[in-house]
């Protein structure tokens, strides 16, 4: 089965990448052309590759960085990903496309697209394998730092998103006393009737995570969020978010909090045959949820919220392929087994 990992610019500096002559431009000037650049020309196929010869992977980006995702009219960075999409249908005869990053925020998990009379292809975001893999990096950490789930508190921050409203639901039906964070308080009102029980507060200010031991977050913000003096003492963060919602400095600033950097899976059998900014053998479990699809040759899409039968499904997947967990980095450097134990 063919498909196609779609994504976009991680950061300013990859304009130069994106220009022959990038090394010599100011920044500023390329922002300015790829914004306007023709959709056509509005993305790049980055690298073509095979896995365990059953599925042929594209992976194809958008132009744009995270910033322009966000603050560019919406509906010209949607003409751009839906021109991305129908290349990867109509040229490279993909079957299936996973949208990465901020692609998937943009098209309404994925809504929008399948909505589109002129997407043939199954489209899926990749979120439901990300949720199952954040839980279970949640329930490692609190193991290899003696936490009992049940007298901590946890904080979810996006916590009415696709990522944060499974990871939510997950916690709360196990009655973990819950933090669960929002931009504008209009956004709790899909995820309130999914709730059980009454251990858990609704909050938009993020300042309230400071009372969490364990932190989730999975915004789809350009920029970090959470400040190094929002965190609790011997804090543990699992940053899910793509681009991070957490500021590199946290670990010069914040030495006794462990940050981790989430959605990561080990990848010992698959090369994306690109540099995909992880370490060796590592890749994010978005791109294996598609991986997985495409072995499997499941003609479905997978958009909106998570199915909770279907997180398990993926979970089963990554076991028939050896895909699991990848062992806990932060800022793609090991955090060594030690610090967890000087938690608590």
């Amino acid at each position: 089965m063919k498909f196609v990992i779609l994504a976009h610019l991680m950061k300013k500096d990859d304009l130069r990448t994106f220009f022959p002559l990038g090394k010599y431009l100011p920044i500023s000037l390329m922002e300015g052309f790829v914004a306007n650049l023709p959709n056509k020309k509005s993305f790049q196929v980055a690298s073509h590759f095979k896995v365990f010869d059953k599925a042929e992977g594209w992976m194809v980006g958008v132009a744009l960085t995270p910033q322009q995702m966000m603050t560019l009219p919406k509906e010209k960075v949607r003409a751009k990903i839906l021109e991305a999409v129908l290349y990867s249908q109509d040229k490279l005869g993909a079957e299936l496309l996973m949208l990465g990053a901020l692609t998937a925020p943009l098209t309404s998990a994925g809504t929008w697209l399948t909505d589109n009379p002129q997407v043939k292809l199954n489209i899926t975001t990749g979120n439901t394998y990300t949720a199952a893999i954040s839980i279970q990096a949640a329930e490692k950490a609190a193991e290899l730092a003696n936490l009992d789930l049940s007298k901590i508190k946890m904080a979810i921050v996006g916590a009415a998103g696709v990522i944060g409203e499974a990871i939510t639901k997950y916690f709360n039906q196990k009655n973990v006393n819950l933090i669960l964070v929002e931009k504008a308080e209009e956004k709790f009102s899909r995820l309130k009737p999914s709730l059980v029980g009454h251990n858990y507060e609704l909050t938009t200010n993020l300042v309230k995570i400071i009372n969490a031991d364990i932190i989730i977050t999975a915004t789809s913000h350009p920029d970090a969020l959470i400040r190094p003096d929002f965190l609790k003492e011997k804090a543990i963060v699992i940053d899910v978010a793509e681009p991070s919602d957490v500021p590199s400095s946290i670990e010069t600033e914040r030495p006794d909090v462990i940050c981790i950097d989430g959605g990561r899976v080990k990848w010992d059998n698959i090369d994306p045959g690109m540099d995909i900014g992880l370490p060796p053998h590592v890749g994010f479990a978005c791109m294996t949820e598609a991986i997985m699809q495409a072995l499997e040759e499941r003609r479905e899409n997978y958009v909106g919220s998570v199915d909770i039968n279907h997180m398990q499904e993926t979970i089963e997947w990554g076991k028939k392929y050896g895909l699991t967990l990848a062992d806990f980095t932060c800022f793609n450097k090991p955090i060594p087994l030690e610090k967890f134990k000087s938690i608590r």
